[in-house]
């Protein structure tokens, strides 16, 4: 008596199993398959494009960020001039005073 159950579960699981395999020869899931390949290859081909597309922008943003750099670099390069130029007139401009007021004791 306790077979009869199982046997009974047998045959359900076989009959679950024949439907599952009619399910996936029949041609209305090969068509899904279909549409969803084609669906796959048209994002996929989207994507690579959109990869590249981001790819190529970030090599223009890296160029752009190198050539800010080096503007910045002649920049301060020019500021540090600048100031060194300004020290030495001062320092000149005092040599100079001192000069003066020599001349003027000496005569």
């Amino acid at each position: 008596m306790g077979d009869v159950p199982r046997r009974f579960e047998v045959d359900k699981l076989i009959s679950f199993g024949d439907d599952l395999v009619s399910f996936f020869k029949g041609e209305k899931y090969i068509d899904g398959l279909r549409q969803s390949l084609q669906q796959f290859k048209a994002l996929r081909t989207q994507c690579d494009a959109d990869h590249d597309d981001i790819r190529r922008s970030l090599q223009d943003y890296e160029k752009k960020i190198q050539l800010c750099k080096q503007k910045t670099d002649v920049a301060l390069s020019e500021v540090i001039a600048d100031a060194e130029i300004e020290l030495l007139q001062k320092e000149l401009e005092e040599e100079l005073q001192r000069e003066r007021l020599l001349k003027e004791e000496l005569s």
